[in-house]
């Protein structure tokens, strides 16, 4: 994976200074600290809030991403996208104040996405004191990892038997792979692991135990002679690994662990590591839960003995966290990552062959050689993944059909379906024809601009100038005396976008349903995308344009025929994979097609891309087996229920929706709806339809929803 840079530095007057490749650009940051520390005290008590955890997010990310800052922010991961590379967000504070806010929180509302579980977007705390080549430590496979328990007779008592537990639990089918060397020292005394450090060339050094922070100092609490708390500043703690050549990473699984003083930046636990000579530190700014701290271990152990970048290996740690336990519980902000790798390369793996052990049971098996290049089906399909899988010649056609000026093109298909896996790609087809190109996604618009149509139209030429590196001249050029928005918008894209750029300009409109709720915007807008589709048939200005809309489902909007453009260009429409593509997906995640229960998951989720891979990639990763999957697809406990709950949350938000989806799951032949509940329910990929009637999209549907439902 390919990264592109973007450094935040935050100084002790608050004044920003944002570098990437771009050059630099500067603002301040203004935070409500009373505010804000009201919220993180209700956060600190565990209170489970979605809204909540948002609200402090964007307060967060407003201070961090003033205007300015932020389009360049924006501006660089269009651009990262448009390469298929991912974007990497140092952050620098160099007041202790600042340092201590939870900055994994950080939500950039547009998008609807938290940055600190976002994998496109990987964010630590950068320690700017450079890791030098020469300081990358040589590792090869095992991975050593030394696991310290630390419980101390006078404090709160740690199960030490299931901590240790909870670890091999996580990481034992890497152990058994020959991917992990797990030693466990559960007398946590200064002479102890010194002992046990000069053993063993280890890479990781993995605390679990109490952390404290007093008087402006860290503290690791370890146990004396006597059994007692020893308490060791961070940097006392830090001169276990002076002169470490081995050591990579040092993990602090404790509360305390990732508190920052409040007097001097460096005095936290963490950070002071890193300052020390460590090259990464992973810390806990909350406890954490045992279910957590199991998946946390299993997720980025895997990925880190994959040779992945540490920053992407957290990211990756932090996502599957908001996956299994949700985003209304602080969970999956709480690993924080200092570091100073500049690229996050802390280990230099050195390559060699893997022999898969011989299973001795029916326990699945995990095959390294090919996780290599898994994926996590979170959001479209990376354009260089070998998990695409191509739709019968509709690439091709869309391919073609770019080259033809003044050209059109209308996808449609329910949620989840690739919709935005094939406009990237069709996207990224242009660039390679020399073509300018803009991805533009409805979906993460703001509602009081998107309800707006002037607002709407300035935000999409403000938009596109932006994107394309050009100069945003909307509020000189927007003459509101003579011309109405759609006039003033046709002569902006024609004089300060299409005339400038010298090239075709290929403009994907994604999610553009997002617009049919508001009648005062929807038949001016689709309005004039028809108009210019029209005037590209004389105009050679107009000619340069080719549009791309993609949308969820059946126009339901009433547009005059010769004013849409939804009868103009040429429809796609995604349809589930059939058999061939099936068994096509499955054999690039190296599962056997003669395996009988492969039938059976395409009878549960039918040919859904996204139910399909999600399957495929458990399995493929060795957490599940095909049989397993399948028997508890349904229930609480099974993979598939974040995204079964998602859609039951929607629905409980149109209630009105309920009894027409209750009616279709609990009847065996098919029903008829009204066209508008089709329609919604259609949108959301729930149904599909049969002539009059619709039935649930697939088995798995219909079994979770008639029993919620019920």
């Amino acid at each position: 994976m390919n990264y592109q840079d973007f450094q935040i530095l935050v100084n002790s007057n608050q004044k920003i200074r944002a570098s990437s490749e771009q050059g630099e650009v500067r603002g301040e940051l203004r935070l409500d600290m009373d505010r804000t520390k009201h919220t993180l005290k209700l956060i600190d008590h565990q209170v489970k809030d979605g809204e909540l955890l948002k609200g402090l997010g964007y307060e967060l990310y407003q201070a961090l991403f003033p205007n300015e800052i932020n389009a360049r922010f924006q501006a660089t991961i269009a651009g990262a996208q448009a390469n298929n590379h991912s974007v990497r967000l140092r952050l620098i504070f160099e007041s202790p104040e600042l340092a201590a806010l939870p900055w994994e929180f950080l939500y950039d509302k547009q998008t609807n996405t938290f940055l600190g579980n976002n994998i496109k977007t990987v964010l630590s705390r950068y320690i700017d004191v450079p890791l030098q080549k020469r300081d990358i430590k040589a590792a090869s496979l095992p991975l050593k990892v030394l696991l310290v328990i630390s419980s101390p007779t006078n404090l709160a008592k740690l199960d030490v038997a299931e901590e240790e537990k909870l670890i091999r639990s996580a990481l034992g089918k890497h152990i058994e792979a020959g991917q992990i060397e797990l030693d466990v020292l559960q007398e946590a005394t200064i002479r102890n692991i010194n002992q046990k450090l000069r053993e063993k060339p280890y890479n990781v050094f993995h605390f679990i135990g109490h952390g404290e922070f007093q008087d402006n100092k860290g503290y690791i609490v370890l146990v004396d002679r006597d059994g007692t708390a020893n308490f060791l500043d961070d940097e006392r703690f830090a001169n276990f690994f002076l002169g470490n050549n081995n050591l990579g990473l040092v993990i602090l699984n404790s509360c305390g662990g990732a508190a920052v003083s409040s007097n001097q930046v460096f005095a936290g636990t963490a950070p002071n590591l890193v300052r020390r000579g460590i090259p990464a530190v992973v810390a806990m700014q909350y406890s954490i839960f045992d279910d957590t701290a199991k998946l946390f271990a299993n997720e980025f152990y895997r990925t880190l003995a994959l040779g992945y970048p540490v920053d992407a290996t957290i990211q990756t740690a932090r996502n599957a966290i908001s996956m299994e336990v949700g985003l209304d519980r602080r969970d999956f902000a709480t690993p924080v990552l200092y570091m100073r790798a500049r690229n996050g390369i802390i280990l230099n793996f050195i390559k060699q062959e893997v022999l898969e052990p011989q299973s001795q049971n029916n326990e699945p098996k995990i095959n390294y050689i090919s996780m290599q290049s898994l994926e996590y089906p979170d959001g479209s399909v990376p354009l260089d993944s070998p998990f695409y899988v191509e739709r019968n010649g509709i690439e091709s056609l869309c391919y073609q059909t770019l080259l033809q000026p003044a050209s059109l093109i209308r996808i449609k298909a329910p949620k989840l379906m690739g919709k935005t896996s094939l406009v990237r790609r069709i996207l990224a087809e242009g660039v390679k024809q020399k073509y300018q190109g803009v991805y533009l996604d409805l979906g993460g618009v703001n509602k009081e601009v998107i309800t707006n149509l002037d607002k709407f139209l300035r935000w999409l030429c403000s938009k596109v100038s932006l994107e394309l590196d050009l100069d945003n001249q909307v509020n000189e050029a927007w003459n509101t005396s003579f011309l109405g928005s759609n006039d003033n918008c046709t002569a902006y894209f024609k004089k300060y976008i299409l005339k400038q750029i010298n090239s075709p300009l290929v403009l994907v409109l994604d999610e553009v349903d997002r617009l049919f709720p508001y009648n005062e915007v929807v038949e001016d807008f689709f309005g004039m995308l028809r108009s210019w589709h029209e005037k590209g048939k004389i105009s050679e200005d107009w000619k340069q344009l080719r549009l791309v809309l993609a949308h969820s489902t059946e126009v339901y909007i009433p547009l005059d025929y010769h004013q849409s453009p939804f009868n103009a260009g040429i429809p796609i429409e995604l349809e589930e994979f059939n058999q061939q593509q099936v068994e096509d997906l499955a054999t690039r995640h190296g599962i056997n097609l003669q395996d009988s229960q492969l039938a059976e998951l395409r009878t549960m989720v039918g040919g859904h891309p996204y139910l399909l891979r999600l399957a495929m990639y458990d399995v493929a990763t060795g957490k599940k087996t095909l049989k397993d999957l399948l028997e508890l697809a349904t229930t609480e406990a099974g993979i598939y229920i974040h995204h079964l709950r998602s859609l039951l949350e929607i629905l409980r938000d149109a209630p009105d929706l309920v009894p027409a989806l209750k009616r279709v799951v609990n009847d065996n032949s098919g029903v008829e709806l009204d066209s508008m509940e089709i329609y919604k329910l259609h949108s959301l990929g729930l149904v599909q339809r049969e002539n009059n009637h619709v039935t649930p999209r697939c088995q798995l549907y219909r079994d979770y929803f008639r029993r919620v439902l019920q």
